[in-house]
């Protein structure tokens, strides 16, 4: 379900305060008890606790988002957790607290440990998203082309260094005629689309089978025998490696620590790093100065 240390946390910290809003979307439920209906929600048709809602989204994000998404919605290799079983039937975070304190180890997934009250701001998140979903309704796309094209030309070509392997000429001429607007942010938080990773059907994070297209995270293993192996990445967890080399061989490695060396190359890797340093302001900016590309 979730895996605890590893990716970087800042990758996903800097999506928790901007990722909903930056896209237009109003994803909070309706005020009117709608986190009470049914299971996975609070029940008597009680209030969403905001904060609470807030805070269970920052520790998603720190502990949860490389594997289920910035939202929960479904990441790199884990499920969409709004369609989890457990969630469903999760009563105040009781269940989930007895689940993320054992983990699946099994399944690449080690305990995840957090406080009581961290559990609880967490199923809160889970049980308001899982409201929202069942109320679409109450979902808003907002007018999302607020920014200024001219700054985000300049964000583009400067503090941004999009430029460095983008061009308005070349791979994205036309490009906003190609992708509405809300696209076009969203392909510039998730450029691999969003079910991508998880096209091997097992835990942990696997780019050699993505169904989301784009360019092919590689790995590189070394033994400590000095033999080295190289390909497309098809598993990484805490507890083992897979790839699949040049000759279509699939081959796999249990990890201890260190060993065996393994080294990523993510192309994308820049989109993943920017999630840190992007501002609502700059986002907007950007967004505008792409959908002027027509």
């Amino acid at each position: 379900m979730m895996r605890n240390g590893s990716w970087p946390t800042a990758v996903f910290m800097g999506i928790a305060v901007f990722v909903m809003s930056a896209l237009g979307v109003s994803a909070r439920p309706s005020p009117a008890g709608s986190a009470g209906q049914g299971r996975g929600g609070g029940r008597g048709g009680a209030q969403v606790d905001q904060e609470a809602v807030d805070r269970g989204l920052q520790i998603l994000v720190q502990h949860c988002g490389f594997c289920h998404g910035p939202t929960a919605r479904g990441g790199s290799s884990g499920p969409d957790l709004l369609r989890s079983e457990l969630v469903l039937n999760d009563e105040s975070g009781k269940q989930l607290g007895e689940f993320l304190s054992v983990g699946r180890p099994d399944k690449g997934m080690p305990a995840v440990r957090l406080s009581e009250a961290q559990v609880s701001d967490l199923a809160t998140y889970l049980h308001a998203q899982v409201a929202a979903a069942a109320n679409r309704g109450s979902y808003k796309i907002l007018n999302i082309l607020t920014g200024d094209a001219k700054a985000g030309e300049a964000f583009f070509s400067g503090a941004g260094q999009c430029a460095r392997c983008h061009s308005p000429s070349g791979d994205l001429a036309g490009v906003g005629a190609k992708y509405d607007p809300v696209t076009l942010q969203e392909r510039i938080l998730m450029p691999r689309g969003r079910g991508a990773g998880r096209g091997d059907g097992r835990g942990g994070r696997g780019a050699g089978g993505r169904g989301g297209g784009g360019p092919v995270v590689t790995v590189s293993v070394t033994l400590p025998s000095g033999e080295s192996y190289s390909g497309a990445l098809l598993r990484l967890t805490d507890f083992d490696v897979m790839l699949r080399d040049d000759a279509g061989q699939t081959r796999s490695w249990l990890r201890s620590g260190d060993a065996p060396r393994v080294v990523v190359t993510d192309p994308l890797q820049a989109h993943a790093d920017m999630l840190t340093r992007w501002t609502d302001g700059d986002m907007h900016n950007v967004t505008a100065y792409l959908a002027s590309l027509k």
